[in-house]
């Protein structure tokens, strides 16, 4: 950047900042004076004017406007470096292949990884994890071409599945084969079938839903149960809210057929008219879950690609074996994955997570709406269908979404740190960065932090066991070589003592069952 420039945005921000500070320290102190017990009488006695003044709505918009300044600071800064990773990226883009044109990512320049202990900072693992850059790369979507080249002339795959799960983890899938390739990514056809036992699957599949269905639909007890009422009021009332700006659902071409119910108007959409229907007969299928509100977010999406009720139930139902989870009425799933989400960024990046526990951040709320719905809100329609089928390939895990998270905190976790001093102040800024979040980079760094997370966790294990074995062997007196320099230099415990060994074991980062799971495919 220039010099000139560069010193002109730093008294900007520096001005900003200070305004901020002060904003908070007086909206803090005069919401301490007004509310005190004492202040109370006074309060009368005030002029009028000022009494008036502190007591009015714009006055404490102001405020508030003022009190956002941190926020506003960390957009400022991260349009900055959006800005500058753009030019950078304009200027060393060469390659004229169109297969890989600026989808390339690496860990080029890999974090140092720490631990803080009682006796120093210690660096305790050498460059074994993070010695050689690591690669991640996009390609352009999955054709037509490719993919029925995967199977032989009876409908049968004639490739490793692992390399269809690769070729559409790293580009998706094109638009015309989108209902094929869903098809067998949810579950509807199996991969080890011909195409005529395909037909037979199918037309059964498509009997047992119509059996599914008629057990409410033509039964006069359930409709007029309260259970049923109450089901369908709750999915009435989320369907008319779910993606009525795509074509698919927009049009209200048929009357309500239940108007008393209808929510929003005396007309509806045959498409959604469909979608309940589905909502509701996935309540009868699964009776232990029946529908719970967000589900509908996930249909609607896979009844778009799928276009007919029946498929996209099926679909629905191979996609909800997935999730359902997410959907427990004690949102232990919930809890579950974003704990795991917290362990892993404890381990991938100590400095954040520090931030997040001194800010009361750990509950990790922010990311919540990001995991129920697979960053359903955060990316553009075409966006979420592409994201959506590099998670359901399972190539690298089957938790990879929880990378796909941890890659959007990373690549803000310098503004979050320095910027963002309060837990709404990170809730406001993480929930403005929906529509705003670059699909392939953010996958690129996903990848890049799984084989980066995998390395470490292989280079712990090798070295907790050599550490273990050294110690039987040699009774501790090699081992703290194999820590560093740094802990001999620091620690008080005498030169290649037992307890020094068994410490510098303890020292190592604790990979947790949640840590290991994440490594499942």
């Amino acid at each position: 950047m220039d010099p000139l420039q560069e010193t002109v945005k730093e008294i900007r921000w520096n001005v900003l900042e200070s305004l901020s500070k002060v904003a908070r320290f007086s909206r803090d102190t005069a919401a301490t004076i007004l509310e005190h017990p004492y202040a109370r009488p006074i309060l009368p006695h005030l002029p009028p004017a000022i009494n008036n003044l502190v007591q009015t709505e714009p006055t404490r918009s102001v405020v508030d406007e003022y009190d956002a300044g941190r926020v506003y600071l960390a957009k400022w800064a991260t349009s900055l470096e959006e800005a500058s990773r753009a030019e950078r990226s304009e200027k060393c883009d060469d390659d004229s292949s169109s297969e890989y044109r600026r989808r390339r990512w690496s860990d080029s320049e890999p974090k140092r990884w720490e631990e803080e202990t009682e006796v120093g900072t210690f660096e305790i693992l050498n460059d074994e994890a993070t010695s050689s850059p690591l690669h991640a790369i996009r390609t352009d979507p999955l054709n037509a071409e490719r993919w029925f080249s995967f199977f032989d002339t009876e409908g049968r795959l004639k490739v490793e599945l692992n390399e269809v799960r690769e070729a559409v983890f790293r580009g998706g899938v094109e638009n015309d084969i989108r209902i094929e390739v869903w098809k067998f990514f949810l579950g509807v056809y199996p991969w080890d079938s011909s195409r005529s036992l395909l037909k037979l699957i199918f037309n059964n599949f498509r009997q047992e839903y119509w059996k599914l269905k008629r057990e409410w639909w033509d039964s006069p007890e359930v409709l007029n149960s309260d259970d049923f009422k109450e089901q369908k009021l709750r999915i009435e009332k989320d369907v008319i809210r779910t993606d009525r700006t795509m074509e698919f659902f927009a049009v209200e071409d048929m009357p309500h057929p239940d108007p008393l119910i209808s929510a929003s108007s005396k007309t509806t959409n045959k498409k959604l008219e469909a979608m309940k229907d589905i909502l509701m007969t996935y309540h009868f299928y699964n009776k232990d879950l029946g529908y719970v509100q967000g589900m509908s977010d996930l249909l609607a999406p896979v009844f778009i690609v799928m276009e007919e009720e029946v498929t996209a139930f099926w679909a629905f139902v191979g996609y909800m074996e997935r999730m359902k989870s997410n959907f427990f009425r004690d949102q232990s799933g919930m809890r579950h994955q974003l704990l795991t989400l917290e362990h892993l960024i404890k381990f991938m990046d100590p400095p954040l997570y520090k931030h997040l526990k001194n800010t009361e951040s750990l509950n990790l709320f922010f990311c919540f709406r990001w995991i129920l719905i697979w960053f359903k809100r955060e990316f553009a329609w075409e966006k979420v269908l592409n994201i959506w089928e590099v998670l359901w390939s399972d190539y690298l895990c089957t938790n990879f979404h929880l990378f796909v998270a941890l890659a959007i905190l990373d690549k803000h976790r310098m503004v979050i740190i320095e910027y963002l001093k309060q837990f709404d102040e990170i809730l406001k800024y993480v929930n403005d960065l929906s529509m705003t979040i670059p699909v392939d980079e953010t996958l690129l760094r996903a990848e890049t932090l799984f084989h980066q997370f995998q390395r470490r966790v292989e280079v712990i294990d090798r070295k907790r066991l050599s550490m273990q074995q050294d110690n039987q062997n040699l009774g501790g007196g090699s081992l703290r070589r194999r820590v560093g320099e740094s802990v001999a230099q620091n620690s008080s415990a005498g030169e290649g003592s037992s307890s020094d060994a068994a410490d510098a074991v303890d020292r190592l980062p604790i990979i947790s069952e949640l840590l290991r799971d994440l490594l499942a495919k």
